[in-house]
């Protein structure tokens, strides 16, 4: 696969030039982050014997001395952004100050205007009343126009008079009302409106109780609601309706005055034209000239509107939370940007208002640095990227440091806590992107980097370089030299910090375009330092150390085949723990030496670390398909042949389980067949766990039935009979399958050995030895005594038990053990008398008199008989 290793340039005009005090950030990148001539070296890290490494809570890590603190609290690394975080603190208490701010301004500016909408009301209503009067018919007008008609027949002077008087047409009046009683409406409207808000603004300040965080996504929530429901833009738009209604009224003024006054008409028209000129300039002029001093609330709005790529510095609009959209930058395995969950969105976009909106150099700082411990399934990093939050955390980064301009030209670290904060936030906004780290801030990130008084901080560097140099396999082996180091107690590292470095390391290699010997070699140098980390683990099943440590492993023995967006999420992670385990322990069970596994201690860890999947796959077998089912028995098999999943290695429980696993057995060769045998012998001996005793018999009757010599002379020499026989007593007391299963082992065994007597290709002289001692064993003495004890299906000792005993009869017949075991089945066939496999039993049991007499007869006819 082809990936492009540079992100688009950091604009030269950041978004917010004021967070920071510190120089732009120039442009140029190039394609690696590693610094030239760096080498690695692996030293010898002694095998950890205890659990002081890695912890679970990194309570041993090294703090880093300039940790943001607030009224006493502090977070703990990895925790920046959890329930109880200073950031949500610091958002209740500026949330607190900005909507107290808002609220109270639009609050007098809603009083103000309920103030004027009463006095313009009032006016303009009296003028209503005159000019609605004249549009009713008036008989007294009509009368005088009546007169003056008589009057003008006889008098032609007044008629003159009366024609000569200016009057308004009907279709003036009815403009003139139709202008007036529009700016009532309008005005009224205002009024109506204007109380609607004042109660909107009432519900918005309510009281939450909660944990910080809880508190900030419920404020947050509402802010969200708020803009999206336009109620900004509505109070602010409160003042055009008055103003829209105070220019009704002066259209209706001018109206009426034209055909009475011209000269009144024009100078009401001039002064009207002139405030409103002033009004609409007022407006204009500061959305194109940021620092003009005529502000107007409806201004900010407008600008909004008209330029929204260059006012809106803030999150995205809610309906853009959910939006699936392309990144800015390519994404490689990003597949959280389609699926933001509300919550995720909350949360982005109350810390993208936290830093967009403040201007408190530590508000902002606090901020940028609580992304860094967002979990690593966050679903909105997209709203804060759009927020620009790249930016200001590489300015932040730069702040951290200072560059001595005078004498040495150096770089000097001046806060190396805020460094790796903003370091692990800058990988965890671009993380699964083609980001790369500004080249210009890369002599920094290589002093964070030298950092030896703090592992913590050196190691997120590190992380940063390997995920900035994917054509460098030595930054990714530096990663490996850390986790190496910590396992062997040489350094502290907290539980943050090695998720960290394992991400990088998952990412580096899914995303490696290196030749195969460099890969082979890094997976060579990687899978002891990991199977190191899950042996210091063991005992904190619930670490997110151990699923990651599991996801690195099968990445690695794999080759890297995997799609990481899929794995993001920590429930998915452990979902999905046991299958990526028994993946990647079974391929290094395999071929140990291909991923560097040859002593002893790692092997065992393998074991160990795979006995322990034996458990899931037994209880939930439908989970597991049939591969993985015999996969984990093929490497299981192995292992327990070759001793590393024993009594006193593993629990009791497991070892069971494993060996419920185990049945039946997968295909072995000859020696393999022989050393499970003495191993399950073994397991017989020194156990006395009921589980684990039923299915190692169980195994042995299956490994025994048609075994070779080979094999049947192991169970002989690693005293199987008399394990065998032991586990056939204790069935006695807890169980009766048990004791069926031992004499099936037994007779199975029996058989085998007969068998191979009478083939004539096998040496008789090393049977006999195994006859003579199966013949002085307690066996028979048992066999005896359960036939009698209790009650068994008759089939069963026709079908299984006999067949193998009259054959062993034929090969020894002058064994004294016969007489008492023909007349123990004799009595208990004639307690069966007609059940299934009666006569069976009967036909066996005259083959052995028939053996016997024969035997009897040679014994009298040979020479000093008596």
């Amino acid at each position: 696969m082809s990936l492009s290793m540079s992100r688009p340039a950091t604009p030269n005009r950041l978004r917010h030039p004021a967070r920071f005090n510190s120089l732009e950030l120039p442009v140029s990148r190039s394609q690696s982050r590693a610094r030239p001539r760096r080498t690695v070296e692996f030293g010898v890290y002694n095998h950890p014997t205890s659990t002081d490494g890695p912890t679970s809570d990194g309570t041993k890590a090294v703090a880093p001395e300039t940790t943001p603190e607030k009224d006493g609290i502090r977070d703990e690394r990895g925790e920046e952004a959890s329930e109880n975080a200073l950031v949500w603190h610091i958002y209740t208490d500026e949330a607190q100050k900005a909507d107290s701010s808002m609220i109270e301004g639009w609050s007098r500016s809603i009083d103000v205007l309920l103030v004027f909408t009463g006095l313009f009301s009032a006016v303009l209503t009296t003028f209503v009343i005159q000019a609605y009067a004249l549009m009713l018919p008036n008989p007294t007008e009509t009368t005088n126009v009546l007169l003056a008609q008589l009057a003008g027949q006889s008098n032609t002077t007044h008629a003159t008079l009366v024609s000569s008087t200016p009057q308004s047409s009907p279709r003036q009046i009815h403009w003139v009302n139709g202008l007036w009683f529009s700016a009532l409406a309008c005005s009224l409207s205002t009024a109506l409106i204007s109380m609607l808000a004042k109660q909107w603004l009432q519900a918005y300040l309510p009281n939450v109780s909660g944990s910080p965080r809880h508190r900030a996504r419920q404020r947050q929530a509402r802010y969200m609601h708020l803009e999206a429901w336009h109620v900004p833009g509505i109070i602010n738009a409160l003042p055009l309706l008055l103003h829209l209604a105070l220019l009704l009224f002066f259209a209706g003024l001018v109206v009426l005055l034209w055909s009475v006054d011209l000269a009144i008409t024009l100078a009401t028209w001039v002064i009207v034209t002139f405030a409103y000129t002033s009004y609409l300039a007022s407006i204009v002029l500061p959305l194109f000239y940021t620092d003009c001093p005529y502000q107007h609330p409806i201004t900010d709005q407008l600008r909004m509107w008209i330029f929204p790529s260059s006012s809106n510095s803030g999150p995205p609009p809610i309906s853009t939370y959910c939006r699936r959209g392309q990144e800015p930058a390519k994404v490689i395995y990003d597949a959280r940007i389609c699926n933001a969950t509300f919550e995720d969105a909350v949360d982005a976009t109350a810390l993208a208002w936290l830093f967009s909106k403040s201007t408190d150099h530590e508000v902002v700082s606090t901020a940028l640095q609580a992304i860094a411990g967002l979990p690593r399934d966050f679903s909105a990093l997209r709203i804060l990227r759009d927020a620009g939050a790249l930016s200001l955390i590489e300015q932040g980064f730069m702040c951290c440091f200072h560059k001595d301009t005078t004498v040495d030209l150096q770089w000097h670290l001046v806060d190396p806590g805020r460094a790796e904060l903003y370091c692990r936030a800058w990988m965890k906004l671009t993380r699964g992107t083609d980001e790369q780290w500004p080249f210009d801030l890369v002599e920094p990130l290589w002093m964070l980097q030298d950092l030896q008084k703090h592992p913590d901080a050196a190691a997120v560097a590190s992380c940063a370089v390997a995920l900035s140099s994917f054509n460098s396999h030595q930054s990714q082996w530096e990663l490996l030299v850390y986790l190496a180091r910590c396992s062997a107690g040489e350094i502290q590292l907290a539980q943050t910090t090695q998720c960290c470095i394992l991400d990088s390391i998952s990412e580096c290699f899914v995303r490696w375009e290196m030749p195969l010997a460099v890969i082979e070699d890094t997976a060579n140098r990687a899978v002891p330092v990991l199977l190191n980390m899950l042996h210091l683990t063991e005992d904190l099943p619930n670490s997110e150390i151990r699923s990651a440590v599991a996801l690195v492993l099968y990445i690695v023995t794999s080759g890297g085949v995997i799609d990481l967006g899929l794995y993001m999420s920590e429930d998915r992670r452990r979902g999905e723990y046991c299958e990526l385990m028994i993946e990647a322990l079974s391929a290094i069970v395999e071929t140990p030496g291909r991923f560097g596994v040859h002593d002893t201690p790692l092997l065992d860890i393998v074991g160990a670390e795979l006995a322990r999947l034996a458990t899931p796959i037994v209880a939930q077998s439908e989970r597991f398909p049939q591969r993985l089912r015999t996969i984990a028995r093929s490497s299981l098999s192995i292992l327990y042949a070759d001793g590393r999943i024993a009594q006193g290695i593993v629990a009791d429980s497991i070892l069971a389980n494993v060996l419920h696993l185990l049945f039946p057995p997968v295909y072995l060769s000859e020696s393999q067949q022989s050393i499970f045998v003495t191993t399950l012998v073994e397991t017989l001996e020194t156990s006395s766990h009921p589980d684990i005793t039923n299915w190692a018999v169980r195994l042995l009757e299956v490994l025994l039935s048609g075994c070779s010599l080979a094999v049947s002379q192991s169970f002989v020499e690693g005293n199987g009979i008399s394990a065998v026989v032991r586990a056939a007593r204790a069935g006695a007391v807890d169980s009766r399958r048990l004791q069926i299963d031992s004499l099936r082992t037994m007779c199975a065994y029996i058989a085998s050995t007969t068998k191979q007597y009478n083939a004539t290709t096998t040496p008789r002289s090393a049977l006999d030895s195994q006859f003579d001692i199966l013949l002085q064993s307690d066996f028979w003495d048992t066999l005896n005594s359960i036939v009698t004890s209790r009650r068994w299906w008759l089939f069963e000792v026709s079908g299984h038990w006999l067949p193998a005993i009259v054959e062993l009869c034929r090969l020894r017949p002058q064994a004294k053990v016969w007489p008492q075991v023909l007349k123990t089945f004799k009595d208990f066939a004639d307690r069966n008398v007609g059940e299934e496999g009666y006569s069976e039993t009967l036909s066996h049991l005259d083959i052995i008199r028939k053996i016997l007499a024969e035997d009897g007869q040679m014994l009298a006819a040979s020479p000093g008989s008596p």
